[in-house]
């Protein structure tokens, strides 16, 4: 049997095999839609096709100048992260809006050896050039496509600094909202022949919330209480179960988490969990984040982690007390894990344990927990016998409180100290 292809038609009998070519269809789609506005969208499309490539370079002198710089042995690694409009300058092309954050790198190699840079050390998802050329192609002509990739792969940091060089380039990674946490790993041919880097770089047009905060006027220097660890113990245990809504009636959610450390330290072990910031625009808006209320206002720092899922993700609100140890400060909060679904509303999981746990988790195996303990807090709720937030939300817990000493640098798994305080939390069934 014979299948006879579709073959469409214009007036005349004429078919499309015989229209080749851009104008043709240029002239099928002034035919089809007999309108003004589909005319002028046609040329428009046909015009933005021959668009040139025309990237400034010379914009990322402005952003080099604000770099900051390490120095281990004979080496010494430079980065800066251009802002969005930096980058569509620097690169011709609106990276920001589709995902894509530029990092640029200069390794200054002084050693005998040569080094070799691993950029999924930096980020595992990293975009090759040559794919963030092929995501940025529409509008542009053939010719200019071309360029860009040229561009592109030029100015994208080597994968080899070899000995005596000083060498510089982007890497693209996947754009993050607030201070960028980048590291660099460098390696030579022998075994201790490796360099580690870690920087937290502030990204141009984006303010955190927590920088809008003055910690140092939050109290006055009267009401800071210093305690020793087993004081400590005793005042976490005596704090109150929830969070309440501003009129002071309502319990909000549990106090599930307690951080101890200096605010740098905690913001680079969130940053190298994964954890980014709130823009500090999002304060005063109507989410479960400005809900709870603790010493009279709401969270002084909010973080969030994505996760797989329409609108899943975690949430942390940290309050700094008038607690001390030492001369680390004592962060009171809460952490949430919300639900989604596409096509369905954004609901928090009334397992509120499981995220405490998955927080605890997480700053541990991405090597940010110094010290951990555990102290039991005063707002059990089974799970057949839920409680409910500020917003009507069910939740069930065990009542216990993660106590944790965030680590800036790096600690390895095997080296966080546990204090026995209270016996492990059980899982309410």
């Amino acid at each position: 049997m014979i299948t006879k292809r579709f073959k469409p038609e214009l007036p005349g009998g004429r078919s499309l095999v015989e229209h080749r070519g851009l104008f043709s269809f240029v002239n099928l789609a002034i035919f089809k839609a007999r309108t003004p506005s589909v005319l002028v969208a046609t040329l428009l499309l046909y015009a933005c096709a021959s668009n040139p490539y025309q990237p400034q370079i010379e914009n990322l002198a402005a952003v080099k100048a604000r770099s900051e710089s390490q120095t281990i042995g004979n080496v010494r690694v430079s980065v800066a992260v251009p802002g969005p409009v930096e980058t569509e300058a620097i690169f011709n092309l609106p990276l920001y809006d589709r995902g894509v954050q530029p990092v640029w790198i200069e390794v200054d190699n002084r050693g005998d050896t040569d080094l070799r840079y691993a950029p999924v050390g930096t980020d595992p998802e990293y975009i090759p050039p040559f794919e963030v050329a092929y995501t940025n192609k529409a509008g542009f002509s053939t010719a200019a496509h071309k360029e860009m990739e040229r561009y592109l792969h030029s100015n994208t940091m080597p994968r080899t600094v070899k000995s005596g060089e000083a060498r510089s380039g982007f890497i693209f990674t996947q754009a993050r909202p607030g201070t960028k946490g980048i590291n660099i790993d460098l390696f030579g041919p022998k075994a201790d022949d490796i360099y580690s880097f870690v920087f937290f770089i502030p990204v141009p047009g984006f303010v955190a919330d927590h920088a809008q905060v003055n910690f140092k006027a939050l109290y006055n220097p009267g009401d800071m209480v210093t305690y020793d660890l087993p004081g400590l113990r005793k005042a976490l245990a005596a704090l109150p179960c929830c969070s309440r809504d501003q009129s002071g009636v309502r319990e909000g959610d549990p106090l599930n988490l307690i951080l101890v450390g200096n605010g740098d330290d905690i913001l680079q072990s969130l940053l190298r969990a994964g954890w980014f910031e709130r823009i500090a625009t999002e304060r005063g808006n109507a989410s479960a984040a400005e809900a709870g209320y603790l010493y009279g206002r709401t969270a002084d720092a909010v973080f969030r982690k994505s996760r797989p899922g329409k609108g899943t993700r975690s949430e942390l609100r940290l309050w700094m007390t008038p607690m001390r140890v030492g001369e680390q400060p004592v962060w009171a909060g809460d952490v949430v894990h919300f639900l989604g679904s596409f096509g369905g509303p954004i609901r928090p999981d009334p397992n509120i344990d499981d995220a405490r746990d998955f927080f605890f988790q997480d700053l541990w195996y991405s090597q940010g927990l110094a010290r951990f303990a555990w102290v039991r807090g005063a707002n059990v709720a089974p799970i057949d016998r839920p409680k409910q937030d500020i917003m009507g939300n069910e939740y069930f817990t065990d009542g216990y409180r993660a106590v944790l000493w965030p680590s800036g640098n790096p600690a390895s798994l095997l080296e966080t100290d546990y204090l026995s305080w209270d016996s492990l939390p059980k899982r309410q069934h």
